[in-house]
């Protein structure tokens, strides 16, 4: 068996060391602490909670007209077999009861576009933080003090 002499030991040390430092100063990643970036962050993700909200509230809105309208069809589909065709009280009645499913009826589309809109925002918003935000290893004590008093712009 050979022996390795004191300066190929040397030789050996002084290049894991190196590699030891390289790999270290690779394996750091930096960590943007910009205030400017954590703030923007901070504000798209309150932005997004407020469209989340809004959105809700939108859709709640139309399921309500949705199930106003199905109660009044089905108000209409019971009526419709016991109406008194001689009796103009009757036919009053299931007439005023067509028109308030035909108003219901009418504010369907709008709920729907409404409610359309407040998720495109609420889509957007979300889109925006995963693309700027998401997966960025911030300071984590510079956003808590941002996430104390953040500098947002109102909602567009």
């Amino acid at each position: 068996m050979r022996w390795i002499g004191p300066r190929y030991t040397a030789v050996l040390g002084f290049g894991i060391l190196a590699f030891c430092f390289a790999s270290e100063g690779k394996a750091q990643i930096p960590v943007p602490n910009e205030p400017a970036e954590i703030n923007a962050c901070v504000c798209l993700q309150a932005a997004s909670a407020a469209f989340a909200a809004d959105k809700d509230a939108k859709s709640q809105a139309l399921t309500a007209a949705n199930q106003q309208l199905a109660n009044l069809d089905a108000q209409l589909a019971s009526a419709r077999s016991g109406i008194d065709i001689n009796n103009p009280d009757s036919v009053a009645r299931y007439k005023a009861l067509l028109e308030r499913r035909d108003a219901a009826y009418g504010q369907i589309s709008p709920a729907q576009s409404v409610a359309a809109a407040a998720v495109a925002r609420y889509n957007a918003s979300v889109g925006e933080y995963n693309q700027r935000c998401a997966g960025r290893p911030f300071n984590s004590e510079l956003v808590a003090q941002i996430q104390a008093h953040p500098n947002c712009p109102p909602l567009r």
